[in-house]
């Protein structure tokens, strides 16, 4: 998928099909699509994390915790839209915070 690389995207091959990735920022977009048209665009942003010492049951330690957000397009499509398909689902993030 010629389209997606030249918009920034790391394609590569899976079983009936291929996946994409990029990463902008603290966001990262993927595409799953496979050879019969089912697309799913998915893109996972961190919110924040956070962190401090914790004493559990009497031992000393660290609690960690991370925030992310995961939101799901699915659709099926023709190999031709994709470009247009991810590029609106990327301007998502330009209307204000998702949930």
């Amino acid at each position: 998928m010629e389209a997606l690389k030249a918009l920034g995207y790391e394609v590569s091959p899976i079983e009936g099909g291929f996946y994409a990735e990029k990463r902008r920022g603290g966001v990262v977009y993927q595409v799953f699509y496979s050879e019969k048209g089912d697309l799913r665009l998915r893109r996972k942003r961190l919110l924040k994390e956070e962190a401090r010492p914790l004493a559990l049951a009497g031992v000393e330690g660290e609690w960690a915790a991370r925030y992310e957000v995961e939101e799901n397009f699915f659709a099926v499509a023709d190999p031709q839209d994709l470009p247009h398909l991810v590029l609106a689902f990327e301007r998502l993030d330009a209307q204000g915070p998702s949930p």
